[in-house]
């Protein structure tokens, strides 16, 4: 669970751990936007998926060759959802290309938040 709390004029982001992050109105500014989190569920998402069929298939990697990127945008004239979101994945060098192109077509697959957004959530806004 994620909880949103307002504290000094800040959105503080928390989950059963504690405070993990101070969220921000707009992208670039210390904390992260609402854009920024989608981002990065999506891009930390794909990561571990990434780093899990790695070690299923017992490769050794250099874990830092491994970065992900992750660009959400809209089209012209849409103004309240993100309608393309562009995914750039680094990979180990010393991995085949035949090997890399199976990865990505297995890691999009098992990843759950690209599957959630491939789909329609249901989503339920109540009152407590």
């Amino acid at each position: 669970m994620t909880i949103i709390r307002i504290s000094e004029n800040q959105n503080e982001i928390y989950n059963e751990a504690g405070l993990q992050i101070v969220g921000t109105t707009a992208p670039n500014q210390s904390g992260l936007s609402p854009k920024e989190l989608l981002e990065a569920a999506l891009g930390l998402c794909i990561s571990i998926s990434i780093q899990k069929m790695l070690e299923r298939d017992e490769i050794s990697y250099d874990k830092t060759a491994i970065s992900v990127e992750v660009s959400a945008r809209k089209e012209p004239n849409v103004t309240n959802r993100f309608t393309h979101f562009h995914v750039l994945v680094k990979l180990p060098s010393t991995l085949s290309l035949e090997y890399k192109q199976k990865l990505l077509t297995v890691v999009e697959r098992s990843c759950t938040i690209s599957n959630t957004l491939k789909n329609v959530p249901v989503i339920e806004t109540v009152e407590e």
